[in-house]
């Protein structure tokens, strides 16, 4: 960090989305995401069923759902074995605090959102640390029992890379995990990637007005990117979890309409993220875009 408390940039920038990107998404009030995301700020997609469950889905709200996502990363690094767990894009913390409910002693968050860090630190939550950094520059002082990333790889190239250059980045994601993970450990990852659709269609497919600077992974690219370090040991392909968080997140935003207009900037941002929300979830649903859930083991 620097002396007025931004994140060290490597030389040449962030491979992927800078801080000034992020902050563009993220810091338009933390107030204004509690009026249409679950009490615990988590604004990444739910898991609304089983690998297996098929059928009619059992009702369960959002609330029940996002929790469900949290135990299946924590359960996916063995979270009764981790003392020092690290999320890279933490969020507003839900996840490293369900972490620490749950036997951890230290948890490191990683985030390049000001109002995100600021939201962490005002818990003051025992075992709890916060750096507003790139994965790019975090240097933990020892080994971590586990590492949980959701939402956070969609950022990690920008449009326009070639192919040899994002499979650099990405592979240097988990190269650094493989480093930071004890022998035995574990990696949970979350991410949006491309599903069926042309990749020469890919770049006008997702609202990139919403994330600039993000450009979303194939899936084939996080196999091949992991596979010097970690084995794979479960994938999930679940667009439609993203597809029913989307319209819930949806149906709160549009029942506080008024409210937004009045307090968190006026119809401009009613509209700008009505529309986004509307926009991914039709994504979803066609399959232009899935979500990705992987297990990876570290190899040793």
């Amino acid at each position: 960090m620097t002396a007025d408390n931004t994140p060290t940039v490597p030389e040449g920038g962030y491979a992927g989305a800078s801080a000034e990107a992020i902050a563009y998404h993220y810091d338009v009030g933390t107030d204004f995401y509690r009026l249409w995301l679950d009490p615990l700020l988590i604004y990444s997609a739910a898991r609304w069923r089983g690998p297996l469950d098929r059928g009619p889905m059992v009702v369960r709200s959002l609330e029940d759902a996002q929790r469900a996502k949290l135990d299946f990363h924590l359960d996916g690094v063995r979270v009764g074995e981790c003392k020092t767990l690290l999320d890279v894009g933490c969020g507003w913390g839900a996840l490293l605090k369900r972490g620490l409910d749950r036997g951890v002693e230290r948890a490191i968050g990683l985030t390049l959102s000001a109002d995100q860090a600021a939201h962490i630190e005002a818990q003051r939550w025992p075992g709890f640390e916060v750096r507003r950094e790139s994965y790019e520059v975090f240097a933990p002082e020892g080994p971590v029992d586990g590492i949980v990333s959701v939402g956070a790889f969609e950022h990690f190239v920008r449009p326009g890379y070639d192919a040899a250059h994002r499979q650099g980045v990405y592979r240097g994601f988990f190269e650094r995990c493989h480093g930071w993970l004890r022998k035995g450990g574990a990696l949970s990852l979350q991410s949006i990637c491309w599903g069926y659709v042309d990749r020469a269609y890919a770049a006008k497919a997702v609202p990139t007005y919403v994330f600039p600077d993000s450009d979303l992974p194939w899936p084939n690219e996080v196999f091949e990117a992991a596979n010097p370090f970690f084995d794979v040991v479960y994938a999930e392909s679940r667009a439609e979890d993203y597809a029913l968080t989307l319209r819930e997140w949806l149906k709160r935003l549009r029942a506080h309409k008024a409210e937004i207009i009045a307090d968190h900037g006026g119809e401009k941002i009613f509209d700008h993220y009505e529309k986004y929300l509307r926009r991914c979830t039709y994504a979803f649903e066609n399959n232009t875009v899935t979500l990705m859930r992987f297990v990876m083991a570290r190899r040793n």
